[in-house]
């Protein structure tokens, strides 16, 4: 099974933090996702919180009613909605002095891991390869990344993970700004920042498997290879031997050539190595024979093509 942004956001969910730190989680969540909404007929505005699953608006009305004892004006599958569009924004640290919107972390969640968590449940997704089947780094890569409306807010907000030694990257998708990390090691960190111990173990068990499955496949290739150089190796050896038999005889050849030849003929599969070694001389001295036997074997070519051109003239 595959890991992804789910299962970190389930295990976010898992802990209810107090105080501070649930003000942060909910500041980086709603800063993350809301919109204001404006009601028929009316110059008031509803203040809307984009949760994209139930896990999390379950999770995040919970939290509010604890910390503000408000509730929801609605919620459906994906969506809370307040009635007030002043009074939240303003306790959930999303306004400054001025009465604008924060178009950047406020300096008091600067460095809070709990902010980074919010905003992961607000606009963050993940993928990673799966331990199973046939998976590579490079087809279905470490992907953590935070989708955000505004490229002020992504700055300030790679500042945070950079504050963690998390070095992300940035990039634009349609009218986003992407704040994303991609290999594992980075990845790991950032979950680990996040607060997903138990999916930073599964990664990392991952990660193992796949560098193992890796290292095998290499081992495979690399055997497979060798054995086809065999094969051909092999072959042309066979070959040459086949001309020298039906032309000149083999009994035309020097005793080294001739035990070179027995050897080969008893086992044509067999590795240069093992041939050397029961003839107990040296891997390079019997590829030199059977050199010597391949050229035989095209000066042999060579004097029937002569002869064929001289007796068509």
């Amino acid at each position: 099974m595959s890991i992804n942004g789910f299962d970190v956001k389930s295990e976010i969910a898992e802990k209810r933090p107090k105080g501070e730190e649930r003000l942060a989680l909910l500041s980086g969540f709603a800063r993350s996702c809301f919109t204001l909404r404006k009601f028929k007929d009316s110059a008031d505005f509803e203040f809307c919180l984009d949760c994209q699953t139930e896990l999390v608006r379950d999770y995040i009305s919970a939290l509010v009613a604890d910390a503000f004892m408000v509730r929801p004006k609605s919620a459906d599958k994906n969506a809370i909605v307040y009635g007030d569009r002043e009074k939240l924004p303003v306790q959930l640290c999303l306004i400054d002095d001025g009465g604008d919107f924060y178009d950047e972390i406020p300096e008091r969640f600067a460095h809070s891991a709990y902010y980074a968590r919010g905003v992961f449940l607000g606009c963050g997704s993940m993928s990673a390869p799966q331990a199973g089947g046939v998976d590579s780094q490079k087809s279905m890569g470490y992907h953590l990344e935070f989708a955000f409306d505004s490229e002020n807010f992504a700055d300030s907000f790679a500042s945070l993970l950079g504050g963690y030694g998390i070095t992300a990257r940035k990039s634009s998708r349609t009218e986003k700004t992407v704040i994303y990390v991609k290999d594992s090691e980075s990845v790991s960190d950032c979950l680990a920042l996040l607060g997903a111990e138990k999916t930073v173990l599964r990664l990392n068990e991952t990660v193992a498997v796949l560098a193992v499955k890796r290292d095998v496949a290499r081992l495979v290739n690399c055997e497979v290879a060798n054995a086809g150089r065999t094969a051909d190796a092999s072959a042309i050896i066979k070959n040459a031997i086949d001309v020298i038999s039906r032309t000149r005889g083999l009994d035309s050849l020097d005793k080294k050539l001739k035990d070179a030849v027995a050897a080969r003929l008893e086992d044509m599969e067999a590795p240069l190595a093992s041939i050397a070694a029961r003839l107990g001389i040296s891997k390079s001295g019997l590829k030199h024979r059977f050199d010597r036997l391949t050229e035989i074997a095209r000066e042999i070519d060579r004097a029937a093509v002569d002869e064929t051109v001289k007796e068509k003239k």
